[in-house]
Order: structure tokens, then sequence, then C-alpha cells
């Protein structure tokens, strides 16, 4: 588990940096880390690419249902989602996020004695156990167990009736297929308007995979959900399977192609790439998979890049 803890550090790092370069506007992220080493273009972009990308679709769903809902985000970290859509004025009825409790009790300590922060709190509680607040919610859980995930959000006053977005950016690929699962299927059965946005990577069978793989285990990480994403169609019928009317899946490359071209233009002249293959093949084996059920006929199917 420390190891996949980690990864928090390393991407709230990467994130800090190319927002400090400019590739997009996030004015609470230095309250969660200090200022980041270089990171490589291909590095930045690729960042880039997965924020406006989940984005397009997140905003999407906060139109369709005009921003009464809640958010529900599995293994949120360092995000700092909840404050910059509040600071928008795009702010959902409900937002709740579940980590493991090391993380959690920093991100508490974070708000706690930050008022950037938890001045946009309304009547809040913050503890070593969590932040409970009228419409934010920080909660320690163990995704693997989704009798306690479901017991955590449900105290805090989740509820199903209620049009719900789950969000996961690189938490379902760490998890055993059967206990991811079950996550998507405990949220496809109960939620019958909602919208599940998952970030993984993903082909890591092919050669540029393996070095991936390889890259992780050389850290002490082992990806035990990938054998459960091999293909954009894999990832598509796994959500199928596990409840969801409708699923879409596509690769960043996709989604770097589809964002508004003068948006793109803007950030690749922030630093110069001596070559674009890398970036190719980094945005390849990365993917955005969306699902939706759609029982209160939001039109929440036309959720898409196209």
């Amino acid at each position: 588990d420390e190891e996949v803890q980690k990864t928090n550090d390393d991407a709230a790092q990467c994130k800090r940096y190319a927002v400090d370069k400019g590739y997009w506007k996030d004015n609470f992220i230095r309250f969660f880390t200090n200022a980041a080493d270089r990171k490589t273009p291909e590095i930045s972009r690729g960042y880039f690419a997965r924020v406006r990308g989940l984005g397009v679709l997140l905003e999407r769903f906060l139109e369709l249902t005009s921003c009464k809902c809640q958010i529900v985000s599995f293994g949120a970290g360092s995000d700092t989602l909840f404050w910059r859509l509040h600071e928008a004025g795009k702010q959902p009825e409900r937002f709740f996020e579940l980590d493991f409790r090391c993380i959690t009790n920093r991100k508490c300590l974070a708000i706690k004695t930050r008022k950037s922060l938890s001045e946009r709190l309304v009547s809040a509680s913050v503890t070593p156990q969590g932040v409970t607040s009228q419409h934010y919610c920080l909660l320690p859980a163990d995704l693997r167990d989704v009798k306690q995930v479901e017991e955590v959000l449900t105290a805090a006053g989740l509820d199903k009736t209620r049009p719900t977005l789950f969000l996961a950016e690189c938490v379902l690929v760490y998890l055993e297929p059967k206990c991811s699962s079950a996550l998507i299927e405990w949220a496809g059965r109960n939620f019958a308007t909602s919208l599940f946005l998952n970030y993984d990577p993903f082909k890591l069978g092919d050669n540029f995979g393996q070095i991936m793989v390889d890259n992780l285990k050389s850290r002490g990480l082992d990806l035990l959900g990938r054998d459960s994403c091999p293909s954009l169609v894999s990832l598509k019928e796994r959500f199928k399977a596990c409840g969801w009317a409708r699923s879409e899946a596509v690769d960043l490359n996709t989604v770097y192609r589809a964002l508004p071209r003068a948006e793109v233009q803007r950030i690749e002249r922030l630093e110069f790439l001596d070559e674009g293959e890398l970036l190719q093949q980094l945005l390849h084996h990365y993917s955005i998979n969306w699902a939706v059920n759609d029982a209160a006929q939001l039109g929440l199917a036309s959720i898409s890049y196209y």
C-alpha cells in the first residue's frame, strides 16, 4: 500500500510543475505539494491531456444536471477538483473524496491550516478522521472493501437517487480485477442516473507497455489490474458487464486531437519538444473510459468528445 500511496505525491508534483509552467490554471495545487523539479514536456503534455480530457466530460455532466448532482472521487489523493469547481461557480451539491487514511490525514491538515481551502467549506468539521461539511466530505476508506466504501459514504450522506459522477484516476489499475469490478458494479447497480469517469493505463502487454510495467516494478509498484485492460474494447465491455447501460473508451491521442486547437497550440508553445514519438506512445497507452446510466433521461448518453 505504501508504494501505491507514493504515486499520489508523484502525480501532485507533475501537476504542480505543469501548472507553474502555465499548462492549465489551478490556484490550489500549491497548498498540497511543494514546487516541483523539472518534468519533461512529454509528461506535462500528458497531464494536460488527462486533466482537460476528464474536464470536458465532467463539465458536460455538470451542465446536463445543472450542478444538482454529487461527485464521488475514488482515490482522490491531493486532487483539487472541488476547490476549482467552487472557484468557477460550478460546485455540485455534494462532493465526496475517498482515499487511504494516511493520505486523507495529510489533506485534512492542509485544509485545516490554509484559509484559502477552509473558507470555502460551509459548516465544516475537520478532524484527523476526515472532513465533513455541507458540500464537501473527505473520508478514509479502503477501496478494496466495497461494503466499507458504501458504509462510509452512506454515513456521510451520499444519496443514491441523486445524479452522481464517479471519478477514478489511475486507481482501478492498482486493484485486483475482482476488487475493481466489485466497485464498478456497486456504482452501476445502485445509481440509476450516473456517470463513471475512469483514467488508467492500458495496452500493457505490448513492448512499450511492458517497459511501463517494468519501470513501475522497479519502484515496488505492481499493476494488479493490468490484465483486465488490454484494449479499449475490453475497457468498455468491463463496465457493461458490471451493470452500466452504456460505455465508451478512447486513448489520450484521441483526446488530445479533440481538444480545442487554439488551446493545444498554446500549450505546445510553452516548452520545446524535440521528438514527438515518445509523447505519441505515452498517449497511446493511457485511456479515458466513461460509462453511463440515465434513468432520469437527462441526456447523459450524449456526453462524448465527438
